[in-house]
């Protein structure tokens, strides 16, 4: 019976741990004091760029996530300036040929046939959200996460919240940096 206990439980502990997944992967700069940095600011956008929606749940999931670390937001000489941004990638995902056997029965009492298809190739759109912390004494970044998750169109409001906090929650289990 304890046997059957211990791989219950070990299926369950294997489960939740690639349930988890990390969505992202931080790089810091080991010369940076993170302990001095307790107060943040939105890096300033282009003021002609308009905000978009995803653009608004980014900074409202970052605000919470540094609210969680102990940082307080400061418009006047904050102790980093928090940007963001996403990349746009483009991969190419290819299969084929295929080849295909088949046997039947037909008019004749036994029929064999082949079929293949060439190469198809496609062009996949991905985005990477980038999230930098930038230290405005010396102008530099000190903290970066980056991470992927795919957002379609068909989303709707929620998981497209969901998926955008998943990530930015990821990047922040990472902070601070333990050297």
């Amino acid at each position: 019976m304890t046997t059957v206990f211990r791989v219950v439980t070990l299926a369950v502990l294997l489960a939740m741990v690639t349930g988890c997944a990390r969505y992202a992967v931080t790089d810091y700069d080991s010369n940076a004091g993170f302990d001095r940095y307790s107060s943040y600011r939105f890096a300033e956008r282009d003021e002609n760029a308009i905000q978009g929606l995803d653009a608004a749940r980014i900074e409202r999931a970052l605000e919470q996530a540094l609210t969680g670390e102990g940082f307080t937001r400061a418009d006047v000489e904050p102790d980093v300036l928090v940007r963001y941004r996403i990349e746009d990638e483009v991969r190419t995902e290819s299969r084929g040929p295929s080849l295909g056997l088949g046997f039947g029965f037909g008019r004749s009492p036994f029929t064999f046939g082949v079929a293949h298809s060439p190469v198809q190739t496609r062009e996949i759109r991905e985005g990477q959200l980038v999230v930098e912390m930038v230290d405005p004494t010396i102008d530099q970044v000190v903290w970066e996460g980056r991470g992927r998750r795919y957002l379609s169109e068909n989303q709707d409001r929620e998981e497209r919240t969901k998926l955008i906090d998943q990530v930015i929650e990821a990047m922040f289990e990472q902070y601070p940096p333990q050297p």
